[in-house]
């Protein structure tokens, strides 16, 4: 076997390893079976620079044509849950947890929850929050801006 089968193989072997490696991203798939094309472009004896040739347009032409539908049927989306409910409520600062880490309790909705700022600030107990989104357990939270509108009643 010459180098040329040798390196074919080992862009083979690379390419899957690093799609198996990035849990099928679809990253390099498209790369392996370049590699298997010019693979069998070397075992019939084809010219060195028709099967880098061939690898490249392979690998560009397999990607055009499956990316898209190959990205659409392994699409994971997010899952709402009835936490997911919460996004944009408001609630109160209860207890401070872990000033070190930034971390407090809220109540919103009559339920108590871990939360945090973006900032990673305590917040004071009592402060209003609104809430920006969830992150596992924890809620993501902002000081909710004062209102500066005047009642005329």
């Amino acid at each position: 076997m010459s180098d040329i089968f040798w390196i074919w193989i080992a862009v083979i072997v690379f390419s899957v390893f690093v799609e198996w490696a990035t849990q099928l991203q679809l990253i390099t798939v498209w790369a392996a079976l370049g590699g298997i094309a010019a693979l069998i472009l070397e075992l019939c004896g084809v010219d060195m620079s028709i099967q880098i040739v061939v690898f490249f347009a392979v690998t560009i032409v397999m990607m055009l044509l499956t990316r898209p539908f190959a990205k659409k049927m392994t699409r994971f989306g997010v899952t709402p849950t009835n936490a997911d409910m919460n996004i944009g409520k408001h609630g109160k600062v209860t207890k401070i947890i872990d000033e070190d880490m930034g971390i407090f309790r809220v109540r919103v909705d009559n339920c108590d929850w871990s939360a945090v700022t973006e900032e990673k600030k305590i917040l004071p107990v009592g402060t209003s929050v609104s809430v920006l989104r969830i992150e596992g357990v924890k809620l993501i939270v902002e000081q909710q801006k004062q209102s500066s509108t005047i009642s005329t009643n």
